[in-house]
């Protein structure tokens, strides 16, 4: 079943919802899918300040090309299209932020990519 496609030009970027389920804060953004990333998704810290609320007591560690990166965790539910997943957004400590779907997200979808068209995201 299509949850929803999505219009891509060079990057395979598509439309999210991070939601604080504490507050019921909501921030739309244009998340990357990055099949390197092992995290859940990695957003820059303004946007992370406005959906941590149920900021958790750990660190995340990744090796990337730029070195060791650490992150703060937070619990927050994702929507895209009309699925809502219950998962963990991430900013880094130190460094620039990006906005990344990374592959703990991505094991719960279906993902499709249509070369220079679009992108569909089906449920499991």
């Amino acid at each position: 079943m299509d949850i929803s496609c999505f219009r891509v030009s060079d990057r395979p970027l598509i439309p999210v919802t991070v939601i604080d389920p504490n507050t019921g804060v909501t921030v739309d953004v244009e998340a990357l899918i990055d099949t390197g990333f092992s995290g859940f998704l990695l957003v820059p810290q303004p946007i992370y300040d406005k959906i941590s609320s149920l900021e958790i007591d750990t660190s995340r560690f990744y090796l990337t090309l730029n070195g060791l990166i650490k992150t703060k965790v937070a619990k927050v539910d994702v929507k895209i299209g009309s699925l809502i997943l219950k998962g963990f957004a991430e900013t880094p400590i130190f460094g620039r932020g990006l906005t990344l779907i990374g592959r703990e997200m991505l094991k719960k979808l279906n993902v499709e990519f249509k070369k220079g068209e679009e992108i569909c995201v089906r449920d499991p």
